[in-house]
This record gives C-alpha cells, structure tokens and sequence, in this order.
C-alpha cells in the first residue's frame, strides 16, 4: 500500500463517496478521526512522514492533527465546513469547551481562568470539498499509484456510512479496546451497544 499525504487522505475521506462520485461531504469531527484511525489500523492505508499518530482520548482514538490539517485546507479553499448544529456528547467530549481567554492566552475576568459565561461550545461540522478541492481529489484519482488508498477509503465509508456515529463508537471501542483508556464516554458507548 503506498504512502499518501495526511492531507490528501483527509480529502480523499470526506470527498469520496461510495461509489464514484465526488463532493461527498462528512459529518462530523468524531467520524472524521474514527475513519482515518481504521484506515490507518484496518486498511493499513499510512499517512506520510510521521503520519497522524493517534492516541487514547475523551472520545477513543485521536489525531490533533486532524484538526490542523483541516484548518489548513479550508485557508487554502480546498474544503469548507458548515455548522450543523450544537455538537454531540461524543464531539463534545472530543473538542474541550474552551475559555474566550484560552484562545487568547488572557485569564477571564475574574481572573480565576475559565467560566461559564465565556466558554466556546464546540459545533458540529459537515465538511465539504469546494471546487478546487474537487480539482484537487480528481487528480489524486487519476494517479494509477493512489488506486489502492482510494479503494481503501471507500470499503471503510461503505462499510460505516449507514452507520450511527453510535455504531461506529462501539465498533472502534469493542475491536480497539487499547484506545479507549482516557474516553469520557467509554461506559456509555459500550452500555449503549449491549442494549441493542
């Protein structure tokens, strides 16, 4: 399996649908960092250079990594991301609530660091490819040497698609048990895939 750019794989996951169209869009950061993870351990599709090193977090296996590459992409036009909504429990649990003063390295008002009142609620997100990143993906796809990664990352989005961000979680925390040491979520998740 060749090696792909971190970037490029996070394209190619949220551009990609299951069959051969393009703009697919993806909902949602928790299922962004659960495809990757399983593209990464399942479909042993690796990221180049130091790849997005993922590790137990609040909601199972986590890349920051993510998050810059995303930002990095939508300041170059290649994506964009639309606010759906208040974020989940398992999104919430991912994206820390944030102080005003955190992201601005000053302390709150009263100068006992964080309250309620200047806090940043994390978002969902549904992320989309713009034209340039379509541009952009259809070139990827034109590569014979990337076949085998664009063929990984449609087994795993068919695979989960029909899939609740519930299913997934309890997919990835029962087969990868290892990456659930610091979740917040974990007795959760798990009680709620017994009760199916």
């Amino acid at each position: 399996m060749p090696t792909v750019g971190r970037r490029d794989l996070v394209m190619l996951v949220i551009g990609l649908g299951v069959d051969d169209e393009l703009n697919d869009s993806l909902g949602g950061i928790t299922r962004l960092q659960k495809y990757l993870f399983l593209l990464d351990r399942e479909a042993a599709v690796q990221a180049d250079r130091d790849g997005f090193r993922f590790e137990p977090y609040k909601a199972g296996p986590y890349s920051a990594k993510v998050y810059d590459d995303l930002e990095f992409l939508e300041n170059l036009g290649l994506l964009q991301s639309q606010v759906t909504g208040s974020a989940t429990e398992e999104e919430a649990a991912e994206v820390e609530r944030l102080s005003i003063g955190d992201l601005f390295g000053t302390p709150s008002a009263s100068g006992m660091g964080s309250s309620a009142e200047d806090t940043v609620a994390p978002e969902e997100r549904r992320f989309f490819l713009t034209d340039p990143g379509v541009a952009h993906v259809k070139r990827l796809l034109d590569n014979p040497e990337y076949r085998p990664v664009v063929d990984a990352v449609r087994r795993v989005k068919s695979r989960f698609a029909g899939h609740s961000l519930d299913d997934l979680l309890f997919y990835v925390y029962t087969k990868f048990p290892e990456m659930t040491t610091e979740s917040e979520i974990r007795t959760k998740v798990l009680r709620r895939g017994r009760s199916r």
